[in-house]
């Protein structure tokens, strides 16, 4: 349990705010710089962590609704965006509440089938605009195969950024 200061609806509120600050300014430099895009966006989606592992999911997914309006107001282009509005953004609290849910290896199938589906929304609506034609080169099953593992690839990195939160930073940040 956190201590009191983290109890109050003020401190809640501006480190939501810091949370979707840090969120917003990753997708911004992700968007105006030419490369690395793929790990900004794995790194704003790792915001959420803090909201989601100390408030729960509601809390996590409102920083993600409110993170994902002002990135659509405000992207340089709206492609952008869209691949943390439909992946990034949410994959960590999908993730929590399957693990919640499932166990082990049954967990891993659900989160593969709702990073498939997501990723295939991705790569239908934005990966062209991306990749510059450069997708059309590749053969489909080789795309597939690369995504799977990318999948895990993601999904332990992910794990690995909750463990640190969990271990390191959680207890600075809500002083345990």
């Amino acid at each position: 349990m956190a201590g009191n200061r983290f109890q109050k609806p003020t401190y809640r509120i501006s480190l939501g705010a810091m949370l979707v600050a840090l969120t917003v300014l990753t997708l911004y430099i992700g968007a105006i710089l030419p490369a690395g895009r793929i790990s900004l966006y794995f790194i704003s989606g790792i915001f959420i962590i803090p909201m989601l592992y100390e408030f729960q999911p509601l809390a996590a997914f409102l920083i993600y609704l409110i993170s994902s309006a002002i990135g659509l107001l405000f992207m340089p282009e709206l492609v952008m965006i869209l691949p943390y509005v439909f992946l990034f953004g949410h994959y960590g609290i999908g993730k929590y509440l399957i693990e919640e849910r499932f166990r082990k290896l049954p967990a891993m199938i659900v989160k593969f089938v709702y990073y498939a589906a997501f990723t295939a929304l991705i790569y239908f609506v934005c990966f062209q605009a991306f990749s510059g034609g450069i997708l059309d080169t590749i053969p489909v099953y080789l795309t597939i195969l690369i995504l799977i593992a990318l999948f895990f690839v993601y999904d332990f990195a992910y794990s690995l950024m909750v463990r640190l939160y969990n271990d390191r930073i959680g207890r600075f940040l809500m002083r345990r």
